[in-house]
């Protein structure tokens, strides 16, 4: 999972998957598309650039300004948002791949974390299931690892602490950047992106739409 938001807004975007030994299933989908990527007449990309939705979105980052190039025109932008249409549209043909998203207004990302972790230990108690979690971080988040510490003991189907691991390093944790941040369009609905309003129903049309988690307090 990775976040977004503002500091009226927290938002998560997340993948579940089966635990299985061996890649994630949404792997191999992904790094084709990342491959197909470095094809591209408009970009030069190349492995290890980090695609994060804000930075696509708004003419920034690595991928728009390579070294020594000009400055992204208005067209060049424009198809720098369409790859985050492109991830996304990946992501929803990946068999076994449930998209989703949750969000909490007012509150911090370690606050909503907390939330979605007594959430998601609560789904594997009722199937008889345990999981991981794979967080977007650099392994400093004390209070993300808080977060599964409360957990009872003897009540606790959530295995360890979070996996924190840097999406710039982590494709799969970039994928779910993107995902993150449509479900936050959507949900602020600012203005300067109305293009992508409807991207999270539209792509996802099997998953939930955001879940708003300050309806369980």
């Amino acid at each position: 999972m990775d976040d977004s938001g503002n500091r009226a807004i927290s938002v998560f975007g997340f993948f579940r998957v089966p635990w299985v030994e061996g890649p994630c299933v949404a792997a191999a989908p992904w790094a084709a598309f990342l491959e197909k990527l470095q094809f591209s007449p408009d970009f030069a990309y190349a492995p290890g650039y980090p695609l994060h939705a804000v930075d696509l979105l708004g003419g920034r980052g690595r991928l728009l300004h390579p070294a020594g190039g000009p400055a992204p025109d208005a067209e060049r932008k424009r198809k720098a948002a369409g790859i985050v249409l492109q991830g996304l549209e990946v992501l929803g043909r990946v068999p076994d791949l449930t998209v989703g998203s949750v969000y909490r207004r007012g509150v911090t990302r370690e606050v909503l974390y907390a939330d979605f972790v007594e959430m998601i230990n609560g789904w594997h108690a009722e199937s008889g299931s345990s999981c991981r979690l794979v967080v977007d971080g650099d392994g400093t988040e004390r209070k993300l690892r808080a977060a599964h510490r409360r957990l009872p003991s003897d009540h606790r189907y959530i295995v360890g602490d979070p996996e924190l691991l840097p999406a710039r390093e982590t494709p799969l944790l970039q994928a779910a950047d993107l995902v993150a941040h449509t479900a936050y369009q959507y949900l602020v609905r600012n203005p300067a992106r109305a293009f992508m309003w409807d991207w999270y129903p539209r792509v996802f049309p099997r998953s939930s739409l955001p879940m708003d988690l300050g309806r369980l307090h």
